[in-house]
């Protein structure tokens, strides 16, 4: 055995930490090269503290509190006691005071309980030592510091001090046990206290969240004492399932600053970000993070709605289901005729459809391999228009004659829908799609202010489209990243995560377009079996409910919201709660319903389905503060 044990350290470490430009301990204060430090000693305690007395001592703003905790020995304790209770009885003989002889008869009541739970209850009495630690540029400053320090110790009901020529002693104190501290030339004990009160003050009252591979969000408040937001999305436990989110908050709540917090941490860990942004805001933050911004009014490139994408997996095998997503890819069309034809009745509905599946036929598209051919290779608007009229017109303005009247009509419509589309919208639907290297792309902006000028119609039919192009984007990569997963190539926190923010939420979810509802409900539903999800943002819930007594359109909208996993609710007016309520039954108690209306800026009532509610401010850095121009 080794008589000396020999110490390992690590010097770069050292390098890193030791105090700059040295250290010299005065009598009051410590000397370092970029400033002075001192320590304050809790010496005196209340008789009676109340449960978690310990928070009160520890939020002290601007310094280092620390808590050194040893065990006392139970016969010395004992003996310290009597000791204490002999002294106070002889003092009640001595004094004269009325208040003075009842202070010592309370002292003597109370050791002698304490005896009775040591002796009987086995309580054990804790020697505790309670520290802060100043800092300051200048001596004048600390000293200013520690007057302000002392004074708030002396209003919780305790007393401080700093112990002269011991500044030396209580530095290195911030580094050795309570054990190794009792080896210093001060040799100072801490103060007694009994475990089961020590045992109340526990220090660590507050709420947090802390994913293992989450990213930090903000901080939760209770009492003073601050927790942690480290969220992951796409952290998978037995309560919480699903990725998607709801985003609500009036102008000047911050909501645009959790969103773009949200979108700054998925694109610097390398998830796959898209971004439909009605107004323009996210444009200085994609650019600065080195994302492309795309618009969708037809000046950046077309997404061909004939184009036909994989939109259906088979859930065993991880394959796509071709004629499924084909048959999809109909339906979707359909769904697009009649947005752009709301009048259209079903019977126009089901012989647009036997037009678009007989011209894909005659074009060459094998339904067996519908989604496999490269984007050229697909028909266009033009083209399809064109087989309408070369196939079922006699000229330019007549339907042949053999058809039934009826038939005429309906195939005159269709046409007359498709030639208006090309005529007036072709820059936007009338081409191949252009957009497919963009899947490459780690952030891409989608930016649909332009578009949402236009007709409601086109505006829908527009979004449909992407949508499906986006949820085909989702797939595939969710494909490729499940099967690495499955296969044990890649942990869970590798794997490519696919988030979809959509802002102004209002303008795609709303009673005016259960089509767009129906089809993201879906995209939640599928979304989280390929590492996806969706995030949608609104100002207010009212935008997206205007109407709470339409209770078909109010289940649709509560359902969609049902399947979002995470909601982040902040400042709402008065006037929203009734929708809150009805909207969140059972998600959101009444008192969190009526603390809406009161959050400040960047405080959000934070709810996880399933699991729990938190209340948090959204924090961000100087950094985030410039790459987040704009929005509050």
């Amino acid at each position: 055995m080794a008589l000396f044990k020999k110490e390992e350290f690590n010097p770069y470490l050292l390098n890193k930490i030791q105090p700059v430009g040295g250290i010299k301990f005065n009598n009051r204060s410590i000397l370092k090269g970029d400033g002075y430090e001192a320590c304050i000693r809790i010496y005196d305690f209340p008789s009676w503290v109340n449960e978690f007395w310990l928070d009160n001592l520890l939020d002290i703003k601007d310094v280092i509190a620390t808590i050194d905790i040893e065990t006392e020995d139970r016969l010395k304790a004992l003996n310290d006691i009597n000791k204490s209770i002999s002294e106070n009885q002889t003092r009640m003989y001595d004094l004269k005071s009325n208040i003075d002889i009842i202070e010592a008869s309370n002292n003597v009541d109370t050791l002698q309980n304490l005896v009775m739970a040591m002796t009987v209850s086995d309580e054990i009495i804790k020697l505790v030592t309670i520290r802060y630690y100043l800092n300051a540029r200048t001596e004048q400053e600390l000293e200013e510091k520690i007057k302000y320090v002392l004074n708030e110790i002396e209003r919780r009901g305790y007393r401080g001090k700093v112990l002269l020529n011991e500044q030396e002693y209580e530095w290195k104190s911030l580094f050795l046990s309570s054990t190794e501290q009792k080896y210093l030339r001060n040799k100072r004990k801490g103060h007694p206290i009994p475990s089961a009160t020590l045992g109340v003050g526990y220090p660590l009252n507050f709420v947090e969240l802390n994913d293992p591979y989450g990213m930090f969000m903000g901080t939760t408040s209770n009492n003073g004492v601050r927790g942690n937001i480290i969220l992951d999305l796409f952290a998978k436990t037995k309560t919480r399932k699903s990725y998607n989110s709801l985003v609500i908050g009036t102008m000047g709540a911050g909501k645009s600053t959790l969103l773009k917090k949200l979108v700054h941490n998925h694109t610097i860990i390398g998830n796959t970000v898209r971004i439909l942004d009605v107004a323009g805001e996210f444009r200085t933050l994609v650019l600065k993070l080195g994302g492309k911004i795309v618009s969708l009014d037809g000046s950046s490139g077309m997404i061909n709605p004939l184009h036909i994408y994989a939109t259906i997996i088979d859930e065993n095998t991880n394959k796509v289901l071709i004629d499924q997503s084909y048959m999809q890819h109909i339906s979707k069309l359909n769904m697009m005729y009649k947005l752009l034809s709301p009048n259209a009745q079903d019977d126009e509905l089901r012989e647009f459809e036997k037009l678009i599946v007989n011209f894909y036929k005659h074009f060459g598209i094998d339904r067996e391999k519908a989604t496999e051919y490269k984007a050229e290779e697909y028909p266009t608007l033009s083209e399809f228009y064109k087989y309408i009229k070369d196939n079922y017109f006699e000229d330019d303005e007549n339907v042949k004659k053999n058809l039934s009247r009826f038939r005429q009509k309906r195939i005159e419509d269709i046409a007359s829908t498709i030639e208006n589309l090309i005529a007036t919208y072709g820059k936007i639907f009338d081409g191949h799609s252009s957009l497919m290297d963009l899947t490459k792309e780690n952030l891409i902006s989608f930016e649909v202010r332009t578009l949402s000028s236009m007709d409601k119609k086109i505006f829908n039919a527009q979004m449909f489209n992407v949508l499906t192009m986006l949820w085909n984007n989702a797939l595939i990569q969710g494909l490729k990243e499940k099967r690495a997963y499955d296969e044990r190539e890649k942990k869970i926190f590798e794997a490519t995560k696919y988030v979809l923010f959509i802002d102004e939420a209002h303008k795609f979810i709303n009673g005016n377009n259960i089509m767009g509802i129906e089809f993201l409900e879906g995209f939640e539903r599928e979304a989280r079996k390929y590492f996806a999800g969706v995030v949608y943002a609104t100002q207010s819930i009212r935008d997206v409910v205007p109407d709470i007594k339409d209770d078909k359109v109010t289940e649709k909208i509560k359902t969609l919201f049902e399947l979002t996993q995470y909601k982040f609710i902040m400042q709402q007016d008065n006037n929203a709660k009734e929708v809150l309520e009805k909207i969140f039954l059972g998600q959101l108690t009444q008192s969190e319903v009526d603390a809406v209306p009161l959050l400040g800026t960047g405080e959000t009532i934070f709810s996880i389905t399933g699991d729990k509610n938190l209340r948090f401010n959204v924090e961000i850095s100087d950094r985030e503060d410039y790459l987040f121009k704009g929005g509050a």
